[in-house]
């Protein structure tokens, strides 16, 4: 199955962005085998920015699956990804000299794994899409590059990779539906996206760091799951401005309006007494009689950002979570 893509055509930016592009790979769809026929009434939905592999997803995927985050082993989840990487054959090791690069972000760590190899080995479905190279291709260590992902038990139909409004770094949104049927019979879909803002403008736009970056890149996340029905979007918004006011969760808050009352504790910590920054968010658009809510997990798993834990409650199905 071969993604489509959504690319940005604007004049001002394709150029720009063509420099990002030619340094990483293709994107990657793999599917995992399910066993047909179980019925799904609620699903769990992680948001984790993985810090390019400083976190230890492998790790958080196994608590995930055995109950020690929840109190009962998860069977059926949907996790969506920022800052994961991806190494390989499939990553250029020669690139054009005016090419772009990110700084190569990732620790010498004995868990660090690429997202792509590890949903291949833990049987799961995957979605990947490079938004950067990590690191230059001149600096003699591995070829890799990184961006956002999807991995589920399940199934990822539709996947899509939508290139945001170019602010400083090329970012590109993940897009994928999960479809089951409850135990009552009931089919159902969702569609699922994995998103990471700009934390800031390049330096001749700096004052748009302030929202209008964010904002702009949010409401394209918006414009383009418009009509696609019950959709849930998570992410790293480098909203370090303050949260409730931030334009870029307004904008998203306006079509995704669940949960009516989200966490309020910050998800990336900072030294010494300075409060912790709200940066990560989870948004659900659902039909009548369905339920959803998350919380942030105390557990950083080694990575800066902290996961959000979510629970869909499909119809009238009941959701079981330790608080």
């Amino acid at each position: 199955m071969q993604a489509e893509w959504i690319l940005r055509h604007a004049a001002d930016e394709r150029s720009a962005l063509d420099a990002w592009c030619w340094a990483v790979g293709p994107g990657v769809v793999s599917q995992a085998a399910t066993s047909a026929g179980a019925s799904i009434d609620q699903l769990a939905v992680v948001v984790w920015n993985a810090h390019v592999g400083n976190g230890d997803l492998d790790r958080l995927l196994s608590d995930l699956r055995s109950g020690v985050i929840t109190g009962q082993p998860v069977r059926d989840f949907v996790v969506l990804l920022q800052e994961v990487h991806r190494g390989g054959a499939d990553v250029p090791r020669q690139v054009p000299g005016w090419a772009a690069s990110a700084g190569r972000h990732g620790g010498e760590h004995p868990y660090r794994v690429d997202v792509v190899s590890l949903a291949r080995r833990e049987g799961l479905s995957v979605v990947y899409a490079p938004s950067m190279r990590n690191g230059s291709p001149r600096d003699g260590r591995p070829p890799e590059d990184r961006g956002n992902a999807i991995v589920s038990t399940l199934p990822l139909a539709e996947p899509s990779f939508v290139e945001l409004p170019f602010e400083r770094q090329r970012r590109v949104a993940v897009l994928a539906s999960v479809a089951g049927r409850t135990s009552s019979g009931e089919t159902w879909r969702l569609r699922f996206a994995s998103i990471h803002l700009d934390n800031r403008a390049r330096l001749g736009r700096i004052h748009r760091s302030f929202g209008a970056a964010r904002e702009r890149q949010a409401e394209s996340v918006v414009e383009v799951l418009a009509g696609t029905g019950p959709a849930v979007v998570g992410g790293d918004l480098n909203t370090w401005e303050a949260t409730r006011d931030a334009a870029a969760v307004k904008a998203l808050r306006m079509e995704f309006p669940l949960p009516e009352r989200p966490p309020e504790e910050g998800t990336l910590e900072l030294p010494w007494v300075l409060p912790a920054l709200r940066l990560d968010h989870l948004f659900f658009r659902l039909p009548d009689g369905w339920e959803a809510n998350y919380r942030v997990l105390e557990n950083d798993y080694g990575s800066d950002h902290q996961p959000l834990l979510g629970w869909v409650r499909i119809g009238g199905s009941a959701v079981t979570t330790r608080t």
